[in-house]
């Protein structure tokens, strides 16, 4: 099975990730919030697509190999690795099955404030002329980021 080229959409979520991890701020010295997505993305460290085997929505934080395994699972394929690589943990999002082409979601900005762990991300979708393939997709992102504590909260964003 071929795997489609998505180098034309990592480019823009890494610019955007630089430009928000340059908007963060510690406050006023309390809990200091901290951007966990690295400046500059390393290699095999995010991956997304069109088509994974999740039927419905889903948003994912696996802290352990099982979770990481679990996460894999879902996207319908092996993982990159056997375990989650040392210190890190991984979140995904899953759009579910979705009738044409050109839905797709993309992993914006990780972070921990106020001791929650936050996930901002930014969903695709076709526009009401957009030339889509007429085939069932189920979009996804997965992201490798630094280990950290505290309940996930995803937060779509426009």
């Amino acid at each position: 099975m071929r795997r489609p080229a998505l180098r034309h959409l990592v480019i823009p979520a890494l610019l955007l990730s630089l430009a928000l991890a340059g908007c963060a701020s510690s406050g006023d010295g309390g809990s200091a919030d901290r951007p966990l997505v690295p400046a500059d993305a390393e290699p095999g460290t995010y991956w997304q697509g069109e088509r994974s085997q999740s039927a419905e929505r889903a948003q994912l934080v696996a802290r352990s190999d099982r979770e990481w395994t679990e996460l894999w699972a879902r996207v319908g394929q092996e993982p990159p690795s056997r375990g989650l690589p040392g210190g890190r943990m991984a979140v995904g999002i899953f759009l579910g099955y979705r009738d044409t082409g050109g839905y797709g979601v993309t992993i914006e900005q990780v972070a921990v404030k106020d001791g929650a762990l936050v996930v901002n991300y930014r969903e695709r979708v076709p526009g009401p002329t957009a030339a889509v393939v007429q085939a069932i997709t189920s979009p996804f992102a997965v992201r490798l980021v630094p280990a950290a504590e505290g309940t996930a909260k995803f937060v779509r964003v426009r």
